[in-house]
């Protein structure tokens, strides 16, 4: 009876359709990112963030990229404000800069939060564990130059093969700013979505002289290595429009990511909303990890005047495949009737020795055993008999193995 009211309980405390729980190993495996991104931001100067899960809606709905508006999830607060969960963690980055004076910059943030947001199919899940930076200040190219690296960097940390897509909204902006704003917006529109065709179609449509056609039309076609750049260059009458990027390129390059960077002229942001160097990043088997870039327009949006730049990476994503796991137990020590003050003296002991372990306080031996065969440790130990039990082997040692190392 007591064990059917327990499992009705579970059942009942299930979760939400696009909402997850994590345990065991994966859990283990998304701390051990969490704790050594957070470690390494930290090295660099990044201060820690924890923004309200909940955004006043007035704040958040005119200030995102519309495509990214339409994805919040919308609630009441119990004081009658109307909210949203928080689905972006910049906004709240850049909202924050009111505590601190233009003196004060730049500001440089981390986090490791949730993010919350209306799936688009066939993606169902409404949550993102995210982990990230924001730089917000006056800090010119060299903070492009540092976000990247820190990014890859973070990566190589965590055992990670990455590549990224590298586009620059510059020059996008450039290219685009001879053409009505409308125009414009359905032709970007057309790109962030991968509708090449449709942009084929409407470009042709436009009947545009040759001169204005020349680049937009290969900008579908203008990906590959950072000698991309000079090809787009030589399609156009400025090519100093493309020095920046070409810069920021060689500083990676010096680093020994220049064969991690694909440029891609066709990948692009919200106009307006981003404007200098954006990113994605992969696997690379090709899985997305996350993206960013710079995005000087939203502060001027928000009234600010300064230059801001940033990233955010999916943490499940890193942690399906980072080579890395915060330890979990490889014992369990029963303690039977014995003092608890020695069994924690001896525990502490064991954490010393970098040896992780559960502590097991049933006073049924046999009961102990078995809740060790299933949570498949591989070692049970008394601490009354002081002894060591192999559970795969069936090996019996004395606790003097602890000090040779056996196990």
């Amino acid at each position: 009876m007591k064990d059917h009211v327990l499992k009705r309980g579970i059942e009942m405390q299930g979760n939400p359709k696009g909402c997850s729980s994590f345990g065991g190993s994966m859990a283990a495996k998304l701390e051990y990112c969490r704790n050594r991104a957070m470690e390494l931001f930290a090295l660099y100067g990044y201060r820690p963030f924890s923004p309200a899960e909940l955004q006043l809606l007035s704040g958040v709905w005119d200030n995102l990229p519309h495509s990214e508006a339409e994805k919040l999830i919308a609630l009441t607060s119990p004081y009658g404000e109307p909210c949203v969960l928080r689905g972006d963690l910049t906004l709240s980055a850049v909202t924050y800069l009111s505590h601190f004076s233009d003196e004060e910059r730049p500001l440089r943030l981390s986090y490791a939060e949730r993010v919350f947001s209306v799936p688009k199919p066939p993606k169902h899940n409404l949550e993102q564990n995210q982990i990230g930076v924001e730089l917000i200040g006056w800090e010119g190219a060299g903070a492009d130059v540092e976000l990247l690296a820190l990014l890859f960097r973070t990566l190589d940390m965590l055992g990670i093969d990455s590549v990224i897509a590298l586009g620059d909204m510059s020059v996008t902006a450039k290219i685009f700013s001879a053409l009505p704003k409308d125009v414009s917006e359905i032709l970007t529109g057309h790109l962030m979505n991968g509708s090449y065709t449709a942009y084929e179609k409407t470009l042709e449509s436009l009947n545009l002289t040759a001169d204005k056609t020349t680049l937009l039309s290969a900008l579908p076609s203008l990906r590959g290595g950072v000698e991309t750049i000079d090809r787009a260059a030589e399609l156009t009458d400025n090519p100093a429009l493309f020095e920046p990027l070409k810069k920021l390129c060689a500083s990676l390059d010096s680093l020994g990511y220049g064969k991690k960077i694909c440029i891609d002229f066709s990948f692009l942001r919200e106009l307006g909303y981003y404007s200098g160097p954006v990113f994605n990043v992969y696997t690379k088997e090709g899985t997305l990890l996350g993206g960013g870039g710079r995005y000087d327009g939203l502060l001027a949006k928000l009234g600010m005047e300064g230059e801001a730049a940033g990233f955010a990476l999916d943490l499940k994503e890193l942690a399906d495949n980072c080579s890395g796991s915060l330890p979990l137990p490889k014992l369990m020590l029963w303690c039977g009737a014995a003092d608890s003050a020695e069994v924690l003296k001896f525990a502490e002991e064991l954490r010393s020795r970098g040896i992780s372990f559960e502590l097991s306080w049933n006073k049924n031996r046999e009961e102990s055993k078995s809740a060790a065969h299933l949570r498949k440790y591989g070692i049970w130990a008394d601490f009354s008999e002081k002894k060591i039990y192999d559970l795969n082997s069936g090996k019996e040692y004395g606790f003097d193995a602890f000090d040779r190392g056996l196990l």
